[in-house]
C-alpha cells in the first residue's frame, strides 16, 4: 500500500484537472517565498515598532511638559505684572512703619482694576486677588469695585498656603488645590500662583527676616492642565498626572487609573530611574512603561504611565497588519496563479469541452482564435474538422429534406386523382342528362378547385385560400349528392393570412361528408370549420353531425395518427376510406414535427370532431 504522500502525488499528477494542477503549483511557488519574507520582516520590525512607540510617547510627553510650563509661566507673569505696578509698589513696597500712610487716587485704582481684568481670561487665569496685612493697613477693601473684590485682608483667610509662606523664604509659590481653602477653590480657581510682597528693610531692620506686606494671588483653572494631560499620550488607559515635590497631587488625567499607578514623589527616582526616560516598572495594576519629567521653576513633576499591555497593542497591530498583508499577497498569488494557469489550461479546456459537446448535438467551431502555438494548431484543426462534419451533415439533411418533399408530393398525388375521378363522373352524368347549366357550374368550380391546388408548385397555401378550396369541394359534392351538406366556416379574418399545407381541410371535409353525413339515414347534415389562435399555434376544428366513428375504428385511427411519423403507408387493416386523413396527418407531422397534426374525438350517432394543430407562420407578401 502506497504511503499518503505517494497517493497524493499520484492524484496530483494523474487525476487532478489541468487547471487546478497549474493553480496549485503556481500558488505554492508564489506563497512559500512570500511567507518566509513576511515572517522575517515581522521579527525584525516588531522591536523597531516597540522602540518607536516609546520614543514617540517620550517626545509627546516632553512637548506636553513644555506646554504646561508655558501655561504656568503665564500665571506667574500675570502676578509679577500686578506686583510691579506703581500703585502696588507704593502701597506695599514700603517700610513697616509707613504701611497704610499712602492714600491711592481713584484713577490709579481704576487702572489697576483694568489691568487685572485684562490679565484674567476666564479660561485659564480665572481670578486675581491681593491679600494685604490688615494688621498694618487700614481697610483697603473700600477700594474694591463691583462684585469681584481685588483687595482682601489676610486675616480673613484660612488657607494652608499662608503657613507654607511663613515657614519658607520663597517669594513665589505654586499652590495645588490642597493648599487652597474651599472658598478660594469655589470662587477663584483650583490652582494658584502666589507672589509674596515684603516690607522694605532699611536702616536698623536690614537683618530682620522679611515680613509679608501683601500676597498677589493669580488663580488658574486645573481643567486646562487636565486637557493638556489628556492629549499627552495615544496609548489606551495611559495615566499622566502632575505631583508637587511635597507629594501633593496637582492634576491627573484619570483618577481611577492614577490610583493604580500612583508613585509618591520620594520613590520617583528610585523606581523610575533617571528623569525623562521611560522604563518598565511593576505596579499593582500591572507592568507599565513609566517616566517623570520636571516642570522647571515650579517644583512640580509630570509622571507618565503607559500600561505595557497597551504598548504591545502596537506590536499586535503590526502583527495583524502583517497577516493582512500576507493574506493580500496570498490572494494576489492565487490570482496570478489563476491567470498563469488559465492562460494555458483554458484554451485546452475550451477545445476539450467543445469536443465533448458533440455528444449532445452538432459540433460547433471555436469562436475566437487561440494563438499559433500547439494549442492553437489543435483548435484550428478542430475547427476544420467541425466544418467538414457540418458540411456532411448539411448534405445529409438536405437529402432527407428532398426525400421528404418528394414523398409529400407523392402523397399529394394520391389525394388529387381520388376526387378528380368522382367529379368527372358526376360531370359526365350531368351532361348525359342534359343539365348544361349545372355542367357549366361544375366545370368552373372544378377548374377553380384545381387552380388553387396546382397553379403553383409551392407546398403551402394561405388559410384563406384553403378555406376557399374546401368550399369549392363542398359545392361540387353538393351538386353530386343533391345538397347533402351545409358548410359553415367560423375563422377570424386575421388568421387568413397565415400559411397552411395545401389539401389540409379537403380530406377532413371529405371524410366528414362521405363517412359521416352520408352514413346517416337522412343522408344530410352540417360541417363546421372553426379556428382560433393559441400562443404560437393555430388550432382548427372540423366537426360534423354525421354517423360518427365506431370505437374500434376510432382507436385504430388514433393509433395510426400517433405513429404517423414516417413515410410508411397505413397498415393493411386500416380502412381505405380514412387514407386521406392518415396522409394529411402524416404531412403535418412531416412538415412541423410530432407535436403538430390531427387528433380525433367521435361518438357514434352524434358526429365527429377533428382537431388540426399547426404553427402560426405568416405568409410572405
Amino acid at each position: 500500500m502506497k504511503n499518503p504522500f505517494a497517493r497524493l502525488l499520484h492524484h496530483y499528477t494523474y487525476n487532478l484537472k489541468l487547471k487546478n494542477k497549474l493553480v496549485i503549483s503556481h500558488a505554492i511557488l508564489l506563497m512559500v517565498p512570500t511567507a518566509v519574507v513576511t515572517g522575517f520582516l515581522y521579527a525584525r520590525m516588531y522591536g523597531i515598532v516597540m522602540d518607536d512607540t516609546i520614543r514617540s510617547e517620550q517626545a509627546l510627553a516632553t512637548q506636553t511638559v513644555g506646554t504646561i510650563e508655558s501655561l504656568v509661566d503665564n500665571a506667574v507673569h500675570a502676578g509679577e505684572v500686578m506686583a510691579r505696578t506703581g500703585l502696588v509698589l507704593d502701597l506695599f513696597n514700603v517700610p513697616l512703619e509707613q504701611a497704610g500712610t499712602h492714600q491711592p487716587q481713584r484713577s490709579r485704582v481704576d487702572s489697576l482694576y483694568r489691568l487685572a481684568s485684562n490679565l484674567v481670561d476666564h479660561s485659564f487665569i480665572t481670578d486675581i486677588r491681593i491679600y494685604y496685612d490688615d494688621a498694618s493697613y487700614e481697610d483697603l477693601s473700600r477700594y474694591n469695585q463691583g462684585r469681584h473684590p481685588l483687595f482682601l485682608p489676610v486675616s480673613g483667610l484660612d488657607s494652608p498656603w499662608i503657613g507654607q509662606f511663613e515657614s519658607s523664604s520663597e517669594e513665589l509659590m505654586l499652590c495645588p488645590g490642597e493648599l487652597l481653602s474651599e472658598s478660594e477653590i469655589g470662587e477663584c480657581g483650583g490652582l494658584a500662583s502666589i507672589l509674596r510682597l515684603s516690607y522694605s528693610r532699611t536702616g536698623s531692620n536690614v537683618t530682620v527676616p522679611p515680613q509679608a506686606s501683601a500676597y498677589v494671588a493669580v488663580y488658574f483653572s486645573p481643567d486646562i492642565l487636565e486637557g493638556v494631560l489628556a492629549g499627552n499620550t495615544s496609548v489606551q488607559d495611559a495615566s499622566t498626572y502632575i505631583v508637587s515635590s511635597q507629594d501633593i497631587p496637582v492634576a491627573g488625567m484619570s483618577p481611577a487609573v492614577d490610583g493604580r499607578y500612583f508613585l509618591p514623589f520620594p520613590q520617583l527616582s528610585n523606581r523610575l530611574g533617571a528623569g525623562q526616560t521611560f522604563s518598565l516598572v511593576n505596579f499593582q495594576g500591572g507592568a507599565a512603561y513609566s517616566a517623570y519629567f520636571p516642570i522647571h521653576d515650579t517644583g512640580w513633576y509630570m509622571v507618565s504611565i503607559l500600561p505595557a499591555s497597551h504598548i504591545t497593542d502596537a506590536g499586535r497591530l503590526l502583527m495583524i497588519q502583517f497577516i493582512l498583508i500576507y493574506l493580500l499577497f496570498v490572494l494576489l498569488a492565487m490570482f496570478i496563479a489563476l491567470l498563469l494557469s488559465s492562460s494555458i489550461a483554458n484554451r485546452i479546456i475550451a477545445v476539450a469541452y467543445q469536443m465533448e459537446s458533440v455528444r449532445t448535438g452538432r459540433p460547433k467551431p471555436m469562436k475566437v482564435g487561440l494563438g499559433c502555438d500547439e494549442i492553437g494548431v489543435l483548435s484550428d484543426t478542430y475547427n476544420y474538422m467541425t466544418g467538414e462534419i457540418n458540411r456532411l451533415m448539411d448534405a445529409r439533411e438536405q437529402a432527407a429534406e428532398d426525400l421528404r418533399k418528394a414523398e409529400f408530393r407523392a402523397l399529394q398525388a394520391q389525394i388529387n386523382p381520388h376526387f378528380l375521378y368522382n367529379t368527372l363522373d358526376m360531370i359526365n352524368w350531368l351532361s348525359q342528362t342534359g343539365r348544361k347549366e349545372e355542367v357549366t357550374r361544375a366545370v368552373q368550380a372544378l377548374s377553380r378547385f384545381y387552380k388553387l391546388t396546382l397553379s403553383r408548385r409551392e407546398l403551402m397555401n394561405t388559410i384563406g385560400g384553403e378555406l376557399e378550396h374546401v368550399s369549392l369541394y363542398v359545392q361540387l359534392q353538393n351538386m353530386r349528392y343533391e345538397n347533402c351538406a351545409t358548410l359553415v366556416i367560423d375563422v377570424p379574418e386575421e388568421l387568413c393570412g397565415y400559411t397552411i399545407p395545401k389539401l389540409t381541410f379537403q380530406p377532413l371535409v371529405e371524410n366528414a361528408l362521405l363517412h359521416g353525413i352520408r352514413m346517416t339515414e337522412k343522408k344530410t347534415g352540417s360541417i363546421l370549420i372553426t379556428g382560433w389562435r393559441e400562443g404560437d399555434d393555430i388550432v382548427f376544428m372540423v366537426s360534423d353531425d354525421g354517423a360518427g366513428i365506431p370505437p374500434e375504428k376510432l382507436d385504430s385511427l388514433q393509433e395510426g395518427a400517433k405513429k404517423a411519423g414516417g413515410t410508411n403507408p397505413p397498415a393493411s387493416g386500416t380502412e381505405t376510406g380514412h387514407i386521406g386523413v392518415y396522409n394529411t396527418n402524416l404531412r403535418l407531422k412531416s412538415l412541423y414535427g410530432s407535436q403538430y397534426g390531427l387528433s380525433f374525438n367521435s361518438h357514434p350517432g352524434t358526429g365527429t370532431e377533428v382537431t388540426v394543430r399547426l404553427p402560426a407562420n405568416r405568409a410572405l407578401s
